[in-house]
């Protein structure tokens, strides 16, 4: 079994009784305005089969330990006026073959114009006849729809799991310009995963909070790239 084969968390209901957008802080003037596009690793509420009881980044032991809280903390020392937002986007990967039908969804990040895009997502577009073609058509429309006038920075990241879309998302950052960032090492390892600390096989083989800090720092570093 490959490493993607073992996340048996279930890409639906993920936020169940939620809608996907969320903003975690903001005021009425924002400076810097930042999206996370992400699934269970980004955002996962509560779900009893699971035994996960969280309402942040699965595995990690806490908010502020997973990626997204990391970045934040480290992002507000350059910008204490910043503003962030997440696009939990396990819809559209699950269905990223008619992923246009989807994008509606995400209306208020797109009204929210962000200046700079974290797309921290891939993991549960299907493995099984995975059609990279497509896959590329549907990843440049939902970034194209997040990012309507194209002044944002964007970062990209390949899965935690490697995954197919993985070669597609790297020649499509050196086409576009876009900084890249590398997680897939990051899954093959299990120091990196919560193993031991959930029952739940899928839930455990999710980043833990070394993990977790590991891919904030490489976020964090391809950011710095483009600026």
């Amino acid at each position: 079994m490959n490493e993607i084969e073992k996340n048996t968390v279930e890409a639906v209901r993920q936020l169940e009784g939620e809608g996907s957008v969320f903003f975690l802080r903001g005021g009425e003037d924002p400076g810097l305005k930042v999206l996370f596009v992400g699934n269970s690793i980004t955002l996962h509420g509560p779900k009893a089969d699971l035994g996960w009881n969280g309402w942040h980044g699965m595995a990690a032991s806490s908010p502020e330990k997973d990626y997204v809280h990391l970045c934040i903390r480290e992002m507000t020392k350059k910008h204490p006026d910043v503003s962030f937002a997440i696009a939990q986007v396990c819809e559209w990967e699950v269905n990223y073959k008619n992923g246009a039908e989807r994008l509606p969804i995400y209306a208020e990040m797109r009204e929210f114009g962000a200046d700079v895009i974290i797309m921290r997502t891939v993991e549960n577009c299907p493995v099984k006849d995975f059609d990279a073609e497509r896959f590329l058509v549907a990843y440049k429309e939902l970034i194209a729809y997040l990012d309507p006038d194209k002044m944002a920075k964007i970062v990209l990241t390949t899965s935690f799991w490697p995954h197919p879309a993985d070669e597609t998302i790297r020649a499509f950052a050196k086409a576009s310009g876009y900084a890249l960032c590398e997680l897939g090492d990051l899954g093959r390892d299990p120091a990196m995963k919560a193993i031991g600390l959930f029952e739940h096989r899928g839930v455990a083989e999710h980043p833990g909070d070394a993990g977790m800090r590991a891919i904030a720092d490489r976020i964090l570093a391809a950011l710095e790239k483009t600026e």
